[in-house]
């Protein structure tokens, strides 16, 4: 990547990351104010069983009458996934060695895992299997964007080396 390419991907990735900072852990302090000691407060913010999360809001989204809990369990779902798509795609823009998706999938769970579990020490947050399922399927769509582009770019790049661009 060009110097200067890389310097606007430099920023972008930057501010993506002080946004997702401040989604995942700056709006919800004193957001889990529950009842208990510590260890009852980590109990109730953790979830390890798969789907349970999941079909909890495809629950709410489809049996809901009340619009305010359709629109959480869609905002929940949806964004779990669009969240992590930049991730996706910027990380190997700035660390060529992650456009390997064998170094790019271990790479992404090891963010996500670290997220969830300061979610969860913290109390800034659950850690539920479900988000960092979720999470991952946003990051590989970004992943699979990615490549969707290089390839539109080779492919350019190539019609304009046969004289037919």
């Amino acid at each position: 990547m060009k110097q200067p390419a890389r310097l606007i991907v430099s920023i972008i990735f930057g501010a993506y990351v002080l946004l997702m900072l401040w989604l995942l852990f700056g709006q919800r302090l004193g957001y889990y104010d529950i009842p208990g000691t510590y260890w009852d407060k980590l109990q109730y913010s953790l979830n390890l069983v798969p789907g349970e999360t999941i079909n909890d809001y495809i629950d709410m989204a489809t049996g809901a009458v009340n619009p305010y809990l359709v629109r959480h369990a869609l905002i929940n779902l949806a964004g779990n996934i669009v969240m992590f798509i930049p991730l996706g795609f910027l990380l190997p823009c700035l660390w060529p060695r992650l456009r390997s998706f064998g170094r790019f999938l271990p790479a992404i769970g090891a963010i996500i895992v670290g997220i969830e579990l300061t979610q969860l020490f913290t109390l800034l947050g659950s850690c539920d299997i479900d988000d960092l399922l979720l999470n991952t399927i946003g990051a590989v769509i970004g992943f699979g964007l990615l490549r969707l582009v290089d390839k539109l770019r080779l492919r350019k790049a190539s019609r304009k080396g046969d004289g037919k661009g």
